[in-house]
């Protein structure tokens, strides 16, 4: 009887559908500020290495290299501990070095300019000074949050491609927001704290969730 119990696969709790919607509308959220920041990058990056064909390589790189090993990672601890509140703490890890960006993007891409004198090897170092780190942790969230809200196998295909699909609408979002109606009527500093006040309420509203179950 022992050994039965041993053998039995352990099973999620069904979550409620207060936190379904809550992991939705965080994939959306999430999603658009991933993309709105990789956008905003080329505005750092602009002053020092130039818009050209360098710049956009380095960023989209960088997103993706980020991204990448956030998937990884997110999906590695999600496994380990399917908790709101464990991403709700990420996710405002994010939005803290979000906060932090405008503070050291113009000294860090002068040191970069001065040391680094291929454009193409400096773009890149300055791509991921500013990308990489925050966005790694925000790639913790879709795999993270199938995890969270995934109690049946038999609906696992439904419920990765529903997170992944809203995630990447709010990356739509996020990029066409940005580039037509932020970048004209706001400034890259005041957009940044923006995108990080977003994600600091998504990590909130998790550590808020949590409190009440």
């Amino acid at each position: 009887m022992n050994a039965d119990h041993h053998t039995q696969p352990q099973t999620a709790t069904p979550q409620t559908p207060g936190l379904l919607r809550l992991v939705y509308f965080n994939a959306f959220s999430t999603g658009a500020v991933i993309m709105a920041f990789e956008m905003l990058g080329s505005r750092y990056l602009n002053p020092y290495f130039g818009s050209g064909i360098y710049t956009w390589a380095a960023l989209i790189s960088s997103v993706l290299a980020a991204l990448s090993l956030g998937y990884f990672v997110g999906g590695w601890l999600g496994d380990r501990r399917p908790s709101p509140a464990i991403l709700g703490v990420c996710i405002i890890v994010a939005s803290a070095y979000l906060l932090c960006v405008p503070l050291i993007a113009e000294a860090s891409f002068a040191s970069i300019f001065k040391a680094i004198e291929d454009p193409r090897l400096g773009s890149i170092v300055a791509a991921l000074v500013i990308l990489f780190a925050p966005l790694m942790v925000l790639g913790f969230y879709s795999p993270f949050a199938i995890r969270l809200v995934l109690f049946d196998t038999t609906q696992s295909g439904r419920v990765s491609g529903r997170i992944y699909g809203i995630s990447t609408f709010g990356s739509i979002f996020g990029t066409l927001f940005t580039t037509f109606y932020l970048v004209p009527t706001m400034g890259t500093r005041n957009i940044t704290y923006l995108l990080a006040a977003c994600a600091f309420l998504a990590g909130a509203s998790f550590l808020l969730a949590a409190r009440r179950r």
